[in-house]
């Protein structure tokens, strides 16, 4: 399902605002601060609510506070709301239950000294999913279901830097392949389009890794350059979920201009199937992606927020974008 709107109330500095009119194909542009980042996270968050713990921790750990500072200024009083089409999910924190907090200070080793939030989705205004959250000092988080977990999670992929680095290539490797074979033939593919010289890359064996193969031999994927690694663990994202949501917080980063264009190809390949969102400062990478997406739709969003919290944006289509050129510069080098 394709949404269309996102709307947002008391979460890290957006004390309010809603986007609406969501494509296939969404880049958010902007400078920093205008809110960029917090709208990936809070449509992660809309979409599968239990990713509520990775999303808090997922800029670093330091202490109870990380948890507070979802809260728009700390204000934990007020209710986070984040809505998106039909569902509409509110994150509260709440006093722990003596039972739960006895319960993960046994079994888990948590402190006495916890925080709680409460997280209830509804869908049609009817429950469709509620847990509660704790939190431990030290980072540690579990999650007790107010009402039965669901065993299927949505098609639903955050990728940043942090994702990437943390994933070795087998990684990446053994999560295609749990998609099915057809993922793998849609990552070569994808692969083929900027080396075409590469036929396949196949794990033989544990001890030697993957191997690049060629037409006249194989190379040790260790071997390969560090962005073609890393364009490879990104891919690996992009051609794993069908039917699904994807969002890319700066697909840019550290990437050199041939591994980028590959991210991109990747990128238009799986918005084929699935709908995706993308946080950028790159005008270069913004230029690949309009060479490559001819029957893509895309919409381009630039947030702000004001010195209330308050989110505002403007948006264009690919067709303007051309004429939005420097403007779009100004805004990414500025």
């Amino acid at each position: 399902m394709t949404i269309k709107y996102l709307e947002i109330e008391n979460f890290r500095g957006i004390a309010k605002g809603k986007i609406e009119g969501f494509t296939q194909l969404n880049i958010l542009v902007g400078k920093n601060n205008s809110g960029k980042s917090t709208i990936l996270e809070a449509l992660a968050i809309a979409l599968d609510p239990e990713l509520l713990s990775e999303i808090i921790k997922r800029r670093g750990w330091y202490g109870l506070d990380t948890v507070l500072s979802i809260f728009r200024l700390r204000d934990d009083k007020k209710e986070i709301k984040i809505s998106v089409d039909d569902r509409v999910t509110f994150i509260k924190r709440k006093i722990s239950y003596a039972k739960d907090a006895e319960f993960l200070i046994k079994s888990y080793n948590f402190s006495e000294d916890m925080i709680t939030l409460d997280s209830k989705t509804l869908k049609d205004e009817r429950v469709e999913k509620h847990f509660r959250c704790y939190f431990d000092p030290e980072g540690k988080v579990h999650i007790l279901h107010q009402t039965e977990p669901k065993l299927l999670s949505p098609n639903i992929i955050f990728i940043d830097s942090l994702s990437i680095y943390d994933k070795t290539p087998i990684d990446a490797y053994n999560s295609v392949f749990e998609h099915g074979y057809k993922a793998h033939e849609r990552l070569i593919k994808v692969i083929n389009t900027v080396y075409p010289e590469i036929k396949d890359i196949r794990l033989f064996s544990e001890k030697i890794g993957l191997e690049v193969i060629y037409e006249h031999g194989k190379v040790p994927f260790f071997a390969m350059g560090d962005g073609f690694k890393s364009a490879y663990i990104y891919l690996a994202y992009l051609m794993s979920i069908e039917n699904g949501y994807i969002l890319c917080e700066e697909p840019e980063n550290y990437q050199h201009p041939s591994s980028r264009r590959l991210i991109v190809k990747g990128i238009v390949e799986s918005a084929k199937r699935n709908q995706i969102f993308i946080s950028t400062h790159s005008l270069e990478l913004i230029d690949d992606i309009l060479s490559e997406a001819e029957n893509i739709d895309i919409k381009f969003f630039v947030p702000s927020l004001d010195e209330n919290g308050i989110l505002t944006y403007y948006s264009f289509d690919k067709e303007e974008a051309e004429f939005r050129r420097k403007e779009l510069e100004a805004d990414l080098r500025g």
